[in-house]
């Protein structure tokens, strides 16, 4: 098997320290090549693989100090050593900062110059496997992550397919549709991130808004399903739905459900404090069922109901521009305005 020689490339205007340092080398097993100034090295770092340049400091046009940040921003694997027939620290400690492996002055001692350059490729190859073994990692932490990302997608597919079976499930005997549950889901969503939520607070909504109604399965039959105007005493059974709603989801470790417990709490509060259950006003709503009323008052009002035949789209959206300021926030009805094509776009691909 043949073993690959590792180049270097020896930089010196003059002839002779070129003609040495090329023989030592050549006879230590390793390939050379040699130039006489800067002009072309770049050129030949380029088209070829150069494990080391000797350069030397002081040449005709290009200096070799000049050359070598050239060298170190371009070809960082490559090592440099730099030759000097001036033994000045602080041009030796500017070549160091600069990137270089080493500063060798002349005249100097062949076995140094070749111990220099076995000690910058040892440390060239550690460099270069570190920079491997690191881009390794990086690959794997982006492949893991990927993973990770399309097990938590599933996940989440999964949580929430089954939040919207529960929740359909819930509101079983209403009329509300599993597509009402996921229009609900939906309209929050975009309309909190229209608001400038976080996508963790986006998520939060878009797990928690479909459990809005979840009390309405505590309601009575004769209560939920009657075609007709509810009597007063009836009405405040229904409004029961919010509490009892916030009883069923509480005491969950999960955050979501926490939310849910909110949201079934306050979705029918009003920002004027005519609401219910607990006559909250502006602020006193939390921002999730500030958002869940506008939404869920929209999908009722274009929904058909044993009591109603649905309103246009048109009327809807006039009846919450009404409202606004009155039942629904001023910044939750602007945000919701603002979506309005996507809005129509849900309730067109989630029709009843």
């Amino acid at each position: 098997m043949t073993v690959q020689r590792e180049t270097i490339l020896i930089v010196d205007d003059e002839e002779a320290i070129r003609k040495c340092l090329k023989r030592k080398l050549t006879m230590d097993g390793y390939q050379c090549q040699t130039a006489v100034s800067a002009n072309n090295v770049l050129d030949m770092l380029r088209e070829n693989t150069i494990a080391s340049v000797l350069l030397d400091i002081r040449m005709p046009g290009k200096s070799g100090m000049e050359l070598l940040p050239e060298i170190i921003a371009d070809f960082p694997d490559t090592a440099v050593i730099m030759l000097s027939a001036v033994g000045d620290s602080h041009v030796a400690i500017q070549c160091m900062k600069e990137g270089a492996y080493d500063y060798i002055i002349k005249p100097f001692n062949l076995d140094r110059v070749t111990q220099s350059v076995a000690w910058a490729l040892e440390k060239r190859r550690l460099q270069i496997a570190r920079g491997e073994y690191q881009q390794h990692l990086e690959q794997e932490v982006v492949e893991r992550t990927t993973e990770l990302k399309h097990a938590l997608e599933k996940i989440d597919m999964v949580s929430l397919s089954t939040i919207y079976t529960l929740s359909r499930a819930a509101e079983y005997r209403d009329e509300n549709t599993g597509s009402h549950i996921r229009r609900m889901s939906e309209y929050c969503e975009t309309i909190a991130r229209r608001i400038g939520l976080d996508d963790v607070d986006v998520d939060m909504v878009v797990y928690a808004a479909p459990m809005h109604d979840v009390g309405k399965i505590g309601i009575p039959d004769r209560i939920l399903l009657k075609p007709g105007k509810l009597d007063p005493h009836e009405w405040e059974i229904m409004k029961q739905h919010t509490t009892i709603g916030a009883q069923i989801l509480a005491g969950s470790d999960a955050e979501f459900i926490g939310l849910a417990e909110v949201i079934a709490l306050t979705h029918h509060e009003k920002w004027d404090g005519s609401g219910y259950p607990r006559g909250l006003r502006k602020l006193e709503i939390p921002l999730a069922g500030r958002i869940v009323a506008v939404a869920d008052v929209f999908d009722a009002l274009t929904s058909q109901r044993p009591y109603k035949e649905p309103f246009s789209k048109e009327e809807s959206f006039d009846i919450i521009r009404q409202n606004r300021g009155s039942h629904f926030d001023p910044e939750v009805s602007d945000a919701f305005f603002a979506s309005k094509e996507k809005i129509l776009s849900i309730k067109e691909n989630l029709k009843d």
